[in-house]
């Protein structure tokens, strides 16, 4: 059967091509809860990977978890992990991935230059695409501070990745190129460096981001080195 010329069938194929694809969109665009996770599958699983490769201890502490995958994978091999986000609806999914026998809490905390001393001491802190929000909100030496403290609440290692897009981090942003790993990396690691030491700052590699942002780029400090625990 044909339909302008065209057989049906190859119609109905197009067709669902096409809403399949606009599904893709709106999920991209209509993002109300701004879970970069539900978003970022491949970039989640692909960091996760590298943190897995390098973490050591019991207990985690996810600023900006999330929906809280990243958070849940921890303690389904074995961490004590708490979960933090200033959003309550992305709290909200993630609590639906707490269970009896896990390990795993999630808890609304907005970070300021205050609060962020109130955090408790873990083996490893997370602090992925949300160092950017910091920038835009309190500057450049206000985003460092909270850093700074947050290195000191991990007592074997802190995860990094910042946005690498200039726009991300407001009026002052960091002095690299947009779309060149290269730039990216080296002012990282300089910034790395001189927070905690650039001998304890290794970059671990890219993973996929969006469309607008292919990727990003994730750093661990050691903390139990720099503190001289080895």
């Amino acid at each position: 059967m044909l339909y302008f010329g065209v057989p049906v069938y190859v119609q109905v194929i197009e067709w669902t091509r096409t809403q399949t694809f606009l599904r893709r969109v709106r999920s991209l665009v209509w993002n109300r809860k701004k879970d970069y996770q539900r978003t970022r599958p491949a970039g989640t699983r692909e960091r996760w990977n590298l943190i897995q490769s390098r973490a050591t201890g019991t207990s985690l502490l996810d600023v900006g978890c999330s929906s809280g995958l990243l958070t849940a994978l921890a303690a389904g091999i074995g961490f004590f992990a708490v979960g933090l986000d200033a959003n309550w609806e992305v709290l909200s999914e993630a609590r639906k991935k707490c269970k009896p026998n896990l390990s795993l809490a999630y808890m609304h905390f907005v970070i300021t230059l205050q609060s962020v001393a109130a955090l408790p001491v873990c083996d490893v802190v997370l602090c992925l695409s949300v160092y950017h929000q910091w920038h835009r909100k309190f500057g450049h030496e206000g985003a460092q501070q909270i850093l700074r403290i947050l290195g000191g609440k991990a007592r074997q290692r802190l995860f990094f990745e910042p946005a690498s897009k200039q726009s991300k981090y407001g009026a002052e942003p960091p002095a690299f190129i947009d779309g060149n790993e290269r730039s990216i990396v080296e002012y990282n690691e300089g910034m790395l460096g001189a927070l905690f030491g650039k001998e304890n700052v290794e970059f671990l590699g890219a993973t996929s981001a969006s469309w607008s942002e292919p990727l990003r780029y994730l750093f661990a400090i050691d903390m139990k080195q720099r503190q001289g625990l080895d």
